[in-house]
């Protein structure tokens, strides 16, 4: 039961950090431009290379390492303040290496030269990413407390983008209150610790033995985020048009909020995977993890296809007609929902937990090279498309990969027992969600009833084939 409250929780975390932008989306559409958003794109894709290197790979080392010694209060401390020790060291360094961006970057380009205050504002994500101890509450799989403070800071930001943002040259003032919204939301996890933790004397810690796993997990991180954020900074580059990478940059946020349901599993089992591995559970390692491939194929494939179906005419409406781009990049990455759904199990549940974090890297820097070479030639010829269609082709290839390497500790097939069921009920939902779409008009109300047909289509087909995963979800302790 307590996993099955976590993912709530972690679902609700996700969310938290997408659906503010997303209510605000179609407003800062119209208020913004075209090119306004492109620019708040674009800067914020640039400066998250150097949050990469604030981040170090810890959100995700940090909490396993707190889920192994989560028993043992001192230990917990004492590796907390270690981690945090360097996390807060990189995060110096990423900054310093910010500024020399700013400052040299702008000599050699003139697009960064000419958005070189945004990128100024931008520098508060990297704060952000230097306090922020999340990874902490997910090692003891307490998530109620990671919610609950940052909902109070999402809404406090969604009210003042309405109040403070209202003409194209507002740009400045929706960067800052993205940016110093995540500063404010992890800072308040801090006060949690108060009264708690004693700081420690440098002596005591032992920085040295976290450096070379830290590193480790760096590496799939920055490829991750290569192929995650380059096709933002690539487009403006590759097509001259600014605005490019704000379609994009849409697109991706809906699609980011269909994978904040997907993921959010991972996430959550992170912490129990790696109890059952040094408890040499390994039998239960496998289970759950079969258990959670069915569960997260039955979600996203009605997400993918259910974008597909939607997504093109709601984009109309949503954001407005002269957005129409968006929808065309949306029915190219859904298969992203499926495909990220799939290897965020691998990955998180199996790869990390038993320290396979060579084989992980390798998997994300496979698919971080193949998004770099596609986006050079697919970029040119089909512009948004071409960066949509190389990223649905690189995450495929993270998966297969993955999937190559656990072969002989898991049976692949067992992954995939009941994703033909949810493939037809998706497939039933598709057509009838287009049908409908094809014979009624465009609006808020026609996506809505879509909407519940495509649930209602895909909820009878999985009825009628008997999916297992109905039988699942009503005991949630099969995920255990």
């Amino acid at each position: 039961m307590q996993v099955a409250k976590n993912y709530l929780y972690n679902a609700a975390y996700q969310l938290l950090n997408i659906i503010a932008p997303i209510i605000t989306l179609p407003y800062l559409a119209r208020v913004l431009g075209k090119n306004g958003v492109g620019v708040a794109s674009w800067t914020n894709s640039l400066v998250t290379y150097f949050l990469l290197i604030a981040s170090l790979g810890i959100v995700t080392y940090g909490s396993r390492e707190i889920a192994y010694v989560h028993k043992n209060k001192a230990l917990r401390q004492k590796k907390f303040w270690e981690i945090q020790t360097i996390h807060f060291i990189a995060g110096f360094v990423a900054l310093i290496l910010y500024v020399l961006f700013i400052y040299t970057g702008g000599a050699f380009n003139q697009r960064i030269h000419q958005n070189e205050l945004f990128l100024w504002y931008q520098i508060w994500v990297i704060f952000s990413g230097m306090v922020d101890i999340s990874w902490y509450f997910i090692g003891l799989e307490d998530f109620k407390k990671t919610v609950l403070r940052n909902m109070m800071i999402k809404l406090a930001m969604t009210v003042l983008i309405f109040i403070l943002v209202k003409k194209p040259t507002d740009i400045g003032a929706y960067i800052l209150l993205l940016a110093l919204s995540q500063v404010f939301g992890n800072l308040s996890m801090w006060f949690y610790l108060i009264g708690k933790f004693r700081w420690p004397k440098l002596k005591e810690l032992n920085l040295k033995s976290h450096w070379h796993p830290v590193f480790m997990m760096f590496l799939p991180t920055i490829a991750t985020q290569i192929y995650l954020q380059l096709n933002k900074t690539m487009l403006p580059f590759i097509t001259g048009v600014t605005a490019s990478s704000g379609i994009y940059d849409n697109a991706d946020k809906i699609i980011k909020v269909c994978l904040a349901l997907v993921t959010s599993v991972g996430m959550v089992m992170l912490p129990r995977m790696s109890a059952h591995y040094a408890a040499g559970e390994h039998d239960q390692m496998k289970k759950a993890i079969h258990s959670s491939m069915d569960f997260v194929s039955a979600i996203a494939v009605p997400l993918a296809f259910g974008i597909a179906a939607v997504g093109p005419t709601a984009m109309l409406w949503f954001l407005g007609k002269s957005w129409g781009d968006v929808g065309s990049a949306l029915v190219l990455l859904t298969p992203i929902i499926v495909f990220i759904g799939w290897s965020n199990v691998i990955g998180n549940q199996f790869l990390i937990p038993t320290k396979r974090l060579s084989e992980y890297t390798w998997s994300v820097t496979f698919g971080a090279v193949l998004n770099v070479f596609l986006n050079f030639f697919l970029i040119f010829i089909w512009g948004v498309k071409g960066a949509a269609l190389a990223t649905a082709i690189s995450e495929f290839a993270v998966i297969a990969y993955q999937l190559f390497v656990t072969r002989k500790d898991m049976k692949v097939r067992a992954h995939f027992v009941g994703l033909w069921r949810y493939l037809l009920a998706g497939l039933a939902m598709y057509f009838a969600v287009r049908y409908f779409v094809a014979n009624h008009g465009i609006g808020i109300k026609s996506t809505l009833i879509e909407t519940i047909i495509g649930g209602f289509v895909y909820l009878l087909v999985l009825v009628i084939l008997r999916a297992p995963i109905l039988k699942r979800l009503l005991n949630w302790r099969s995920f255990r």
